[in-house]
């Protein structure tokens, strides 16, 4: 069994594509959320390279809780919200760290407006002082409501702020404002990728409606939609991201800020769920209700032509991205099964 567990094959083929990995070679990453569902996978990646390759690149992860070092990546004890300083050279940041899920929005919007904003503040603070290449994960719901044409990103919809769930859209664009501030002010180089609706097998509890109808399959339960379904979202693979971050790193450019999504297939989230359902040869069911902090917003699907014309492809379709996460959660759970 290798070390990486079910989700080897994603970092060998993240690990194996065709970079220029020589600009991390005898670097060192500073990351906020490396011990997050991107991040996870992210620092895996180095940790392949620097195994298989005899490469030198450090991490410096940024982390609630106190974790064992590896050979990779020592572990900060920090709440990234909170400033702090960091004394040995650094030659890039990466922050991923944020409450990304519904419920963390509704249970805590103070504390997600805190995380995200005072978060990138610190960060950015640290790349000015080192000198260190910037690259920000923010995410599509900064484009608010969108239109029946995908979303360049020179888009900007309508959010309403007089809400409390527009404080996770509100946050993230404040974010990449203070990004821009940063470069005019301190001459850093930043720049920024957009995630779309990113899903994967999280090992951690995930209230996001594509992994929740995942769980729901794993159980050989029926999928139930809390909306009609006619949503229409742009969506990426956990491993598509990841290589999307590694990619912008080397070749992203100053002050861009660039759209991450797979391609769109034209699919409704109801037409997802039935995908989803079906690999688990069960059904979709409807409990339409009102929640106040699910987005409000039905129809986002991002325009990937600017990185792509830079040199990124997408590995996976939405579809296959979903066939290998329920590969992976299936082969996850049958191997926890088997240690009871």
């Amino acid at each position: 069994m290798n070390m990486f567990g079910n989700e080897f094959e994603d970092i060998k083929m993240i690990a194996e594509r065709p970079y220029d990995w020589a600009k991390l070679n005898n670097k060192t990453l500073l990351i906020s959320g490396g011990t997050g569902f991107i991040g996870t996978l992210f620092c895996d990646v180095i940790e392949y390279r620097n195994r298989k390759f005899g490469e030198n690149t450090k991490i410096i992860s940024l982390s609630r809780k106190d974790r064992a070092d590896t050979e990779t990546i020592r572990f900060l004890k920090q709440d990234v919200s909170l400033p702090f300083v960091i004394d040995e050279p650094i030659d890039f940041v990466l922050h991923l760290a944020s409450n990304t899920h519904p419920k963390q929005y509704e249970e805590d919007p103070v504390g997600t407006v805190i995380t995200n904003v005072y978060g990138c503040n610190n960060l950015l603070k640290i790349a000015a002082a080192k000198r260190a290449k910037f690259l920000l994960a923010s995410s599509v719901e900064i484009y608010g409501q969108g239109t029946d044409i995908p979303m360049r990103e020179d888009y900007c919809g309508y959010i309403d702020c007089n809400s409390a769930r527009a404080g996770y859209n509100e946050s993230k664009r404040v974010c990449e404002s203070l990004l821009q501030s940063y470069r005019k002010q301190n001459g850093i180089c930043a720049l920024t990728a957009r995630f779309s609706r990113v899903f994967g097998a999280d090992k951690k509890a995930d209230t996001k409606a594509m992994n929740q109808f995942m769980q729901k399959a794993l159980r050989k339960e029926d999928i139930v939609l809390k909306s009609m379904g006619n949503q229409r979202f742009s969506y990426a693979y956990v491993a598509d991201v990841v290589s999307a971050l590694f990619f912008l790193l080397f070749n992203g450019k100053d002050g861009e800020a660039y759209n991450v999504a797979a391609q769109d297939d034209g699919l409704t989230l109801g037409e997802y769920a039935q995908f989803i359902a079906g690999l688990a040869g069960k059904h979709v069911v409807y409990d339409i209700e009102n929640n106040i902090f699910a987005s409000q917003i039905s129809y986002a699907i991002m325009d990937i032509s600017k990185i792509e014309n830079l040199g990124w492809q997408p590995m996976y379709t939405v579809k296959d991205g979903l066939k290998r996460t329920f590969e992976i959660l299936s082969a996850n759970s049958t191997a926890e099964s088997k240690k009871d």
